[in-house]
């Protein structure tokens, strides 16, 4: 299942080229007779005196493909767009492809961003560590601030002014941004433990509840057996207890969207309210389209007291 999230500008005096991941950037400024000059003091280049004559009317320089980065584009579907009568193009999330149909895009990246094929996007940001993680069966943890990928199946130490995502490679493999996923062979075989030491011992609660919860959420079958109770946001793993969970930050039609989640691929989040006041937790929707301007895309009354 593909899920959303919700992240060049045409070339005047200045054009600002992307280095790097890490955002580097080398201005440059260029005249439009082709001369360059570095853009933090203005100093034309020797070989170009600064009376030179322009060509005003000399043809546009095409400037090829967009250069891919592996940050999340900023592009986003326009829900019940009043137009929509461009080429869909395929966007890059941070951490998959998706597609936004017929030009229906807003956020500025729309313009410079899009790739024509889901193939062609794909193949772009195929070193790209989130790419290197999913395709070698890792979790790419999209929501996470960790300070690291995993190690053998735990977060490591917490020893970073700031968080970023990370790649869970799963219980006795790490990641190595060359080759992705790896068996790991220096992982440490832990001692057997039952399932609910395992489940106490990484802040579950065991009790009768007849299957684990996921999310936070009971399992709808009724008995009495034991089982893990790892409270919201994370999912009992059956080689390292309680974590926290994709499925967790990824959300279907009709479930609340709070806090860092994001919709399933044509959702939206909504928050349930007509006119002023809203109440309850917002909710992942299908857009509500049609044309009445007294109801919004999320089909609530904006007209209604």
């Amino acid at each position: 299942m593909l899920f959303v999230s919700a992240q060049l500008a045409a070339c005047s005096d200045a054009v600002d080229r992307d280095v790097d991941d890490a955002g580097a950037r080398l201005d440059v400024g260029m005249s439009l007779d082709g001369s360059t000059f570095d853009a933090a003091d203005g100093a034309r280049d020797a070989t170009h005196p600064p009376d030179a004559r322009v060509e005003l009317d000399a043809p546009a320089v095409d400037t090829g493909p967009p250069m891919i980065r592996c940050g999340a584009d900023d592009a986003r579907a326009v829900p019940c767009a009043a137009s929509c009568d461009g080429p869909s193009r395929w966007y890059w999330n941070g951490d998959a492809c998706f597609a936004i149909d017929c030009g229906a895009c807003e956020g500025s990246d729309c313009a410079s961003r899009g790739l024509s094929s889901e193939a062609e996007c794909v193949a772009a940001h195929a070193t790209c560590r989130s790419a290197q993680c999913e395709s070698t069966g890792g979790t790419w943890m999209w929501w996470a601030e960790e300070c690291g990928d995993y190690v053998c199946g735990r977060a490591p130490p917490a020893d970073c002014e700031s968080g970023r995502p990370a790649c869970d490679c799963g219980p006795f493999r790490s990641f190595d941004p060359t080759r992705g996923c790896f068996d790991d062979r220096d992982c440490p075989i832990p001692e057997p433990v039952t399932r609910q030491e395992l489940c106490t011992g990484t802040g579950g609660t065991w009790a009768s509840i007849c299957c684990d919860t996921e999310c936070g959420v009971p399992c709808a079958a009724a008995c009495a057996a034991d089982a893990c109770d790892c409270g919201p946001g994370r999912i009992f793993d059956e080689a390292r207890g309680c974590m926290d969970g994709a499925r967790c930050h990824e959300r279907r039609v009709g479930e609340t969207c709070t806090g860092v989640a994001r919709c399933e691929s044509g959702a939206i989040c909504c928050q349930d309210c007509g006119g002023a006041g809203c109440f309850g937790d917002p909710t992942c929707r299908l857009p509500t389209c049609d044309d009445d301007p007294s109801f919004d895309a999320c089909g609530n009354c904006v007209t209604c007291p």
